[in-house]
């Protein structure tokens, strides 16, 4: 088969973005994984193409993490800003935003992850006498949200759990270390 001129196989290729974007009516589910809050707006997907539809604060991820992207939506004639969208409450949009070490009720807790909700989950810096850890997430205010208590042996199965149930964005280097084993790329 030929090709006049060596054209792309596929003809759209050098199009500008015309992506099915905007404000969503429907009430569906964000499609961001484990995600539980509405869809609000629909962006183009930056790694295949396509579009997807997500809640107010994951088109704030969406915008922090592809400014290119998002700026190229912003010029498009037509098209509601998505930045009236993009609500981040009290939430945290990235790893580094949270602090790796805080206090709750007086107790020192470490850094593990950001989570799919936006909570930073945090574990004790050191078990209990008991031998218990206990594991909070927490809002951009440093507000507890949800507690639990897992005995230091099951530690590690729990965070794999909330990987896998709660969903999480980003795991800490450290803790990435301690369930992966190897070195820290932190620092």
């Amino acid at each position: 088969m030929s090709r006049p001129r060596s054209q792309p196989w596929y003809s759209g290729a050098h199009r500008a973005l015309e992506p099915d974007v905007g404000p969503v009516d429907e009430h569906v589910i964000c499609e961001c994984g484990h995600c539980d809050r509405e869809q609000s707006y629909r962006l183009p997907w930056p790694v295949i193409g396509g579009d997807i539809a997500y809640c107010e604060y994951h088109v704030a991820r969406y915008r922090e993490h592809n400014p290119e992207i998002w700026e190229r939506v912003r010029r498009l004639d037509g098209v509601d800003d998505p930045g009236i969208y993009a609500t981040v409450g009290n939430r945290f949009l990235t790893l580094n935003e949270i602090p790796k070490e805080i206090a709750v009720d007086g107790e020192k807790m470490r850094r593990v992850a950001l989570g799919v909700d936006g909570w930073a989950l945090f574990d004790s810096a050191e078990p209990d006498d008991d031998g218990l850890v206990h594991f909070v997430t927490v809002d951009r205010d440093l507000e507890p949200r949800e507690c639990v208590e897992i005995d230091r042996s099951s530690a590690g199965d729990f965070v794999s759990w909330f990987r896998e149930h709660e969903g999480v964005h980003d795991l800490d280097p450290d803790a990435r270390k301690a369930l992966y084993g190897g070195e820290s790329d932190a620092e």
